[in-house]
């Protein structure tokens, strides 16, 4: 299968910059091309996809894939489970590779996450919620609180034994789905695959 290919003129175009900015993107940020020899350099669509996510720019209509889904893992810095979450951004991107109607990107909690649920629009968004609860919760009220943002599904990830009763709490809070870090992990890779 061939892959698609955009010049430089169509990604300027697409983008709303100039030719120039994008050439900057290439030459400082590291976006990728591709070229044969005597021909002018070619972005694969999927780089420049990677390329606006990593950077947190708005990803154009026209170039997003058939029916794509967007998914978005937001995490606390300052959570004792770093195994765990180094293990759930290490799946998101085994499961972009595998799934081409996906894009998946991680942030951790703070001014940054609520920019990139802004720019990024996502349709999924995971929660970091196995310690500290406050910054999760105040992120979902924004969520929620927000129009724009009314249809994006969440699911809280939990550490182990949490009791039934602070499940729905959250549920209350306007979280679709609360998941166990521990006890539910290959039920949670499932729903992940299913979402893709």
């Amino acid at each position: 299968m061939k892959k698609r290919a955009l010049s430089l003129e169509q990604i300027a175009t697409l983008c709303g910059v100039s030719p120039g900015r994008v050439r900057r993107w290439i030459e400082k940020k590291g976006l990728q091309t591709s070229s044969s020899e005597g021909s002018e350099d070619m972005v694969l669509h999927a780089d420049l996809i990677d390329f606006l996510v990593k950077f947190n720019m708005p990803i154009p209509d026209s170039i997003m894939p058939f029916q794509a889904k967007k998914l978005l893992f937001i995490y606390s810095n300052f959570s004792d489970e770093r195994l765990f979450i180094r293990f759930l951004v290490h799946f998101l991107g085994q499961l972009k590779k595998e799934q081409r109607n996906l894009i998946a990107d991680h942030v951790a909690y703070g001014p940054d996450a609520k920019m990139k649920v802004m720019v990024f629009k996502p349709d999924l968004i995971l929660l970091d919620m196995m310690e500290n609860n406050r910054e999760a919760i105040a992120m979902v009220r924004q969520i929620k609180n927000t129009e724009e943002f009314g249809s994006i599904r969440l699911v809280a990830i939990t550490g182990a034994g949490l009791p039934g009763r602070e499940k729905e709490g959250f549920r209350g809070h306007g979280i679709d789905e609360v998941v166990s870090n521990s006890t539910e992990i290959n039920q949670l890779v499932r729903k992940l695959r299913d979402f893709a």
